[in-house]
């Protein structure tokens, strides 16, 4: 048996296409809708269905246009090609209340007029048998597999609530929906047609079992795996496995049991995807779905490398027939940069980040940037006076109005005689099972889906990018892989994805973590449109939002794609001050700023710039900085604080540690002084750093640099933060940073047992401390390294090592979580050096 597959359709909650089913699950998008399925008690009934079909019943015609969706996706990778003439294999499921035995072979009439129909589950494995006898015979050269079922219906999901599960068992995925479809060929038709091959069939068995849904006979798994042990044996170890071993009680068991006999057939670290888990119970389309989503999941790039091309699906019926097959995929590359032509036509196959963000080309519109709107003057008042007269008529004709509605009552309760009420029913009529709820139905278009996928995606971008910065570094590995997930969703989120992300991003002009996500996310579309929907985007952010600035460079410097050094050019010449600054800063990440382009930058009128350019001076060699030094000192006199305190941080890093002490410094830039204090100060320096502190409100910067400065006399200020609500875990946290863990965490916010732990240490107020110990360069190197301390709070500790060494040169943690660790080693290793 050896049927090569050349085109694939899925239809499902999950999404409209096979690649959805890919993209979308990794991603946890889209959420899935409200239920708008009641049971009799008014509570909801978890169900899933695709929202873009009204749920109503799950009759033959719902069933119909989830086939046809899967259908139409399969057939596309024959264009050109008339496939009236292919045979139709239809995998249904067995007749139930609202589904019949004449709708479900008017269903199959329907996709083919004279299709072949299959029961269950497992029902697909028995279509491939025969699809295969059928090719070797001679009989055609072609079949198209269908499979399809769906719970979102009042019948269906009554019908399922008449057997409710044991409350002692594993329970099952919550009632879904969804179709498959697999077009297949004998090698030769495949030839003829000149389609590139998804993949290859090469074994298909099914059996009856002895457990099944109705009943409640033991889980042996002999069927199974005496199906497993009757595959062909491969090169090696099944590495992937596609079936339903996480879709309740029976086939959890049953999947357990037959892999425990069967080991030697199973890689012990198999890939292992249960599409049922993801997107809930799908019937009797599980079978066709499974193999659909295997293929795809693999030529998508979307399992590890180890994974191989060979796997094996199975699925179980309700009736308890068995089913399993052996499929090779086409692996279209193992990165990210790999294509492949295929079903997708001429464009390359996408595959999933696992580095740097680079450019992929899908199907998709062009970005039109929407015209600008000319208000026309005066409109304002002429609606206000339009309104005002407006008004005043219906004041007018409210009075008349009010005069004949209490006349008319007046007569009404003269003749108040109503007709006798209807008779009470004898006996209650019983509340049905499942009702619909017509209130509570989620009506979109697929569009809209798609939409909502970008949407749900594209915000969790912005979470994870704060997570980045704000979380523990050793979450970082993680983080970064969710995000390049939540990014692959978007990319593959339907024709109209850019636009969306780009609206997305001009509806949360407010928030910086949403303009890293609308940058990242443009920029992973290939395309010219879409570095001219960041160019235009970043054109419209308010004037005076500089961490937007920064934002916007640290997503591009993470990318890597044609085009991006032209728009950061582009972006460092413009007249938008914050387009400017976040120019300056992308090319000074990306090494690609000129000595004469940090001049200009440190000469502009606007101080996000001026910013932008000292952050690209600390980025050179110390030789070339050393050209910007007097330039660096005029500014710390700038009437800019955040400008006066940037220019005066790189120069106490550089060994100008006299301006920890400037007062005149301190006065222009107020608490963040403190943070110079943390760089270069000393114990002695506590009566300067206090009376900062008292004049101005208490931070959580300042918490933290004065817990790194490590003065054992500020612990009377720390402390008293504890009573402040807002800044009372920052000061625990700062204490800990000090005097290190000596207070149990359940009393960490009471000042009482900080002062009682501190005058236990009995600590010298001459001295510096971290953790409770003396301050020392290893234990500072030990601190860095340990993963516990977030991006912001290593690289605060990093610039303190750097002013206390004379270590100048800027350690950049930027990057993706590789690169920034690479960096951070480096530097570490030579600080303990130098320790």
């Amino acid at each position: 048996m050896k049927l090569t597959v050349l085109g694939l359709g899925l239809v499902s909650p999950a999404g409209a296409s096979a690649r959805d089913h890919v993209f979308f699950p990794r991603a946890g998008a889209p959420p899935p809708p409200p239920s708008p399925f009641i049971g009799p008690d008014g509570r909801r009934i978890d169900a899933r269905y695709c929202p873009w079909i009204r749920p109503s019943q799950a009759d033959a015609g719902r069933l119909l246009a989830l086939a046809r969706g899967a259908v139409a996706e399969a057939l596309a990778a024959l264009p050109g090609v008339d496939a009236a003439g292919i045979p139709r294999f239809v995998v249904t499921p067995a007749p139930r209340p609202g589904l019949p035995e004449g709708a479900l072979s008017e269903l199959a009439r329907a996709l083919g007029p004279a299709a072949q129909r299959f029961t269950g589950a497992a029902g697909a494995f028995a279509a491939l048998a025969r699809i295969a006898e059928l090719l070797a015979g001679g009989a055609g050269g072609a079949a198209l597999l269908v499979g399809v079922d769906s719970h979102a219906g009042v019948d269906a999901l009554a019908e399922r609530r008449r057997r409710p599960e044991s409350p002692w068992l594993l329970a099952p995925p919550p009632p879904s929906e969804g179709a498959g479809a697999l077009l297949v060929a004998s090698a030769e038709q495949a030839s003829r047609w000149g389609v590139a091959a998804v993949g290859e069939i090469v074994a298909s068995r099914h059996a009856p079992g002895r457990a099944t849904d109705e009943d409640d006979e033991p889980v042996d798994a002999a069927a199974m795996t005496a199906l497993l042990r009757s595959l062909p044996a491969a090169a090696g170890p099944f590495q992937a496995v596609f079936g339903q071993g996480r879709a309740g009680a029976l086939r959890c068991r049953e999947w357990q049991f037959t892999t425990a006999r069967c080991a030697e057939r199973l890689s012990p670290s198999y890939f292992d995807r249960c599409l049922e888990a993801e997107i809930g119970e799908l019937g009797a389309a599980a079978g066709v779905m499974g193999l659909a989503c295997a293929f795809a999941t693999l030529r998508h790039g979307a399992a590890p490398a180890e994974a191989g091309r060979s796997f094996v699906a199975w699925a179980i019926s309700r009736d308890g027939t068995r089913g399993i097959a052996l499929g090779a995929a086409t692996r279209t590359g193992a990165g990210a940069g790999k294509a492949a032509a295929g079903a997708e036509g001429a464009l390359p196959v996408m595959m999933p980040l696992s580095g740097p963000v680079v450019a992929r080309r899908v199907e998709r519109e062009a970005f039109v940037p929407p015209p600008v709107e000319a208000e026309e003057p005066g409109d304002e008042a002429w609606l206000e006076e339009s309104a005002g007269e407006a008004g005043a008529g219906e004041a007018g004709a409210g009075e008349v109005g009010a005069a004949a509605a209490i006349a008319a009552t007046s007569i009404a309760a003269a003749n108040d005689v109503a007709p006798a009420l209807p008779q009470l029913p004898r006996e209650s009529a019983p509340a049905p099972l499942v009702r619909l709820d017509a209130g509570r139905v989620t009506e979109v278009t697929l569009a809209g889906f798609y939409a909502s996928v970008v949407d749900h995606c594209a915000e969790l971008v912005a979470a994870l990018a704060r997570d980045r910065v704000e979380g523990r570094r050793s979450w970082l590995p993680e983080t970064e892989a969710r995000m390049l997930r939540q990014i692959d969703a978007i990319v593959a989120a339907g024709p109209r994805a850019l636009i969306e992300v780009a609206a997305f991003w001009e509806r949360w002009m407010d928030d910086p973590w949403k303009s890293f996500a609308g940058a990242i996310s443009l920029a992973a579309f290939a395309g010219d449109d879409a570095l001219a929907a960041i160019h235009r985007a970043a054109h419209l952010l308010p004037q005076d939002v500089e961490d937007h600035a920064i934002a916007v460079a640290e997503a591009l410097a993470l990318v890597e794609r044609p085009g991006l050094a032209g728009l950061a050019r582009a972006l460092s010449a413009s007249a938008h001050p914050i387009a400017r600054a976040a120019g300056v800063n992308l090319r000074s990440m990306r090494g690609e700023l000129p000595i004469e382009g940090i001049g200009a930058a440190l000469a502009d009128e606007h101080d996000a710039v001026v910013r932008a350019g000292i952050c690209g001076c600390e980025r050179l060699p110390a030789a070339q900085r050393a050209r910007f030094v007097e330039r660096l000192r005029e500014l710390c006199g700038a009437a800019s604080p955040d400008v006066a305190w940037s220019a005066a941080r790189v120069l106490v890093i550089g060994g100008e540690v006299d301006l920890v002490r400037d007062e005149a410094l301190s006065a222009r830039v107020g608490l963040r002084a403190a943070e110079l204090f943390a760089l270069a100060g000393e114990p002695g320096d506590w009566p300067r750093l206090e009376g900062l502190l008292g004049r101005h409100r208490p931070t959580r910067a300042a918490l933290s640099a004065v817990a790194r400065f490590g003065c054992s006399a500020s612990a009377g200020w720390m402390i008293q933060r504890l009573d402040d609500e807002a800044l009372a875990d920052d000061a625990a946290e700062a204490l800990r940073t000090l005097f290190g863990p000596v207070v149990e965490e359940a009393r960490e916010l009471e000042a009482g047992a900080w002062r009682e732990a501190i005058a236990a240490l009995r600590l010298d107020p001459r001295a510096r401390y971290r953790g409770g110990r003396a301050f020392s360069i290893a234990g500072a190197v030990e601190e860095c390294a340990s993963g516990r301390l977030s991006r912001l709070a290593v690289e605060a500790r990093v610039d303190e090592l750097r002013a206390r060494l004379r270590l100048p040169d800027a350690v950049d943690m930027s990057g993706f979580w590789v690169r920034a660790e690479a960096n951070l080693v480096a530097f570490l290793k030579v600080a303990r050096s130098r320790g």
